[in-house]
């Protein structure tokens, strides 16, 4: 059985099927190749939970506020499978790929990408999430964007070791 995956704001360019791997585009708009339209910073995505091996944003998250930023990262959390992996790219604050849309409102770097991992101590702080991820930098040649690789912190055979958290909100 072939693998499901998810390009979220795939746009006109949807990442192609491969021999082991169907992959489903969505986008806020009905471009050729999207599967599914969606505002993934408030609608549900059309998966069961942990349905998904693979989710890949390649500049699309740096289009969300706060509030739909969580709202998406709870989605993908849900949907994705222990063993999975949520690819992300997106322009670092301050420079001119992130400038240049007029359209960026979240302020990536790599200081805010800690909000979404385990609480050292295992008390979420701030309560903002559903779940937590593992985080793996990816070295590239773009100075101007951060690519990096969630991997979700759910009990699994996975990447990383599952940390339980304690919601104390």
């Amino acid at each position: 059985m072939r693998k499901k995956a998810l390009d979220i704001g795939c746009g006109k360019r949807k990442h192609p099927n491969d021999p082991d791997t169907i992959w489903y585009g969505c986008d806020i708009r009905k471009f050729p190749g999207v599967d599914f339209v969606c505002d993934i910073g408030k609608d549900r995505l059309p998966f069961a939970n942990d349905e998904v091996s693979q989710i890949h944003a390649i500049h699309v998250l740096e289009h969300l506020y706060a509030e739909q930023l969580f709202h998406c990262i709870d989605e993908c959390f849900r949907i994705i499978k222990p063993t999975g992996k949520f690819h992300i790219e997106v322009p670092i604050f301050g420079t001119p790929a992130w400038l240049i849309n007029p359209d960026h409102k979240m302020h990536w770097n790599e200081g805010m990408i800690s909000f979404f991992l385990p609480p050292a101590d295992g008390k979420d702080p701030h309560g903002y999430l559903k779940g937590f991820w593992h985080v793996e930098f990816l070295e590239h040649e773009n100075k101007e964007t951060l690519e990096f690789n969630f991997y979700p912190n759910k009990v699994g055979i996975q990447k990383y070791e599952y940390k339980p958290i304690v919601n104390t909100t």
